[in-house]
């Protein structure tokens, strides 16, 4: 514990604290003003993903840019620090960056903070450790689909992909855990594992670390950002010493599921999905259709589209509105389902029946995209 303190007083010595107001450090140059191809941007630690077995050891290396992308050649000085101090028991890292297993790190992974300094600049990066007791001899990494999943994924939804490392007699790596990456003109389409690093003098964990994707992932997962286009999903590791590489390309689509409601906004008739705007969803996909009036008003709502061959059955079929094309008679509270299966645009009526003014005989019209 005491080593681990005097590391953390090394740090806040080696940064020129820059405060709200600007305050110039020592070379008189605010971190702020440096020239682009003169200040620290990002720095990556090498190998990203550590499978080990007790008494292995593995070299860190750490790598930099410029703000404006040029190679980065040397550091002031460079920090290893695990995350917990715990993490003692299970490995040793020396000041060079030399990792050596000492324990079985279970279904817990060892998060390996590195810390680059270049002139009153700091960034961070993490690598992520496994020990196991022993290695697993001709071991092999696949992030490859089983049988029956699929490589698309759904605008807003999430994915775990998780690395299977093992070999032909059956013998394999347990709770594998890693940091995916991908190719940086795909980072704007997807959301990905960001490390959380804990601040440093006037550096908080935003700033150690440039978030290199959108929405922020656990390890092992995948999130979809956009509704098109595809994505290379890639899991990199240093395996028992050897250099194992896989890599998936993923489909991006829009969503498999959706739903419109019609309900009573205040003295007129509202609605949400489709009714509001545009509705997109995947060919296959299914839409849910609610009358979201109060039951006490007796309304009934039909959804009646312009092409209805195009609204065919769920599975299951629905027993309310009918189970095909358009939904007739849907009370309140009641909803029927339609799969749209071709590709096309197509509109629908939804229109109030049985209550009373001023709902009754209101109507408002959506629009599904199927792509």
């Amino acid at each position: 514990m005491r080593a681990f303190f005097s590391v953390w007083r090394h740090i806040a010595a080696a940064i020129t604290v820059v405060t709200a107001g600007g305050c110039i450090g020592e070379q008189g140059v605010a971190p702020s003003a440096r020239a682009p191809d003169a200040t620290l941007g990002t720095i990556q630690a090498s190998p990203l993903n550590v499978v080990m077995a007790v008494g292995q050891t593995t070299q860190i290396t750490v790598t930099g840019k410029t703000i404006s992308g040029d190679p980065i050649t040397s550091f002031d000085s460079v920090v290893y620090l695990t995350q917990s101090t715990t993490d003692s028991v299970r490995v040793q890292v020396s000041a060079s960056g030399l990792v050596t297993a000492r324990g079985s790190s279970g279904s817990n992974p060892v998060l390996l903070n590195v810390y680059a300094f270049k002139g009153e600049l700091v960034r961070a990066d993490q690598v992520i450790i496994q020990v196991t007791d022993v290695a697993v001899s001709g071991a092999g990494l696949s992030i490859q689909p089983q049988a029956g999943d699929s490589t698309k994924l759904a605008i807003g939804n999430s994915k775990s992909i998780i690395p299977m490392i093992g070999n032909s007699a059956g013998d394999s790596v347990p709770y594998p855990t890693f940091r995916l990456t991908f190719h940086t003109a795909d980072l704007i389409k997807v959301g990905c594992y960001t490390p959380n690093f804990p601040g440093i003098g006037a550096f908080n964990s935003q700033q150690l670390s440039i978030t290199p994707c959108g929405s922020a992932t656990g390890f092992n997962e995948l999130r979809a950002q956009t509704n098109s286009g595809t994505v290379w999903v890639i899991a990199d590791a240093m395996v028992y010493g050897v250099h194992l590489r896989d890599s998936v390309q993923y489909t991006l689509t829009n969503p498999y599921s959706s739903y419109i409601f019609v309900y009573a906004n205040n003295l007129s008739v509202g609605g949400t999905g489709g009714l509001v705007g545009t509705i997109q969803i995947s060919p296959s996909g299914v839409i849910q259709f609610d009358n979201s009036f109060d039951m006490t008003l007796g309304t009934s709502v039909d959804f009646v589209f312009d092409n209805p061959g195009a609204a065919t059955a769920a599975d299951p079929p629905s027993t309310l509105g009918g189970s095909s094309g358009n939904i007739i008679g849907l009370n309140g509270g009641e909803s029927s389902y339609r799969r749209f299966m071709t590709a096309g645009t197509y509109n629908y009526t939804a229109t109030v029946h049985g209550s009373i003014p001023p709902f009754t005989g209101a109507t408002v019209k959506g629009q599904i995209v199927v792509q």
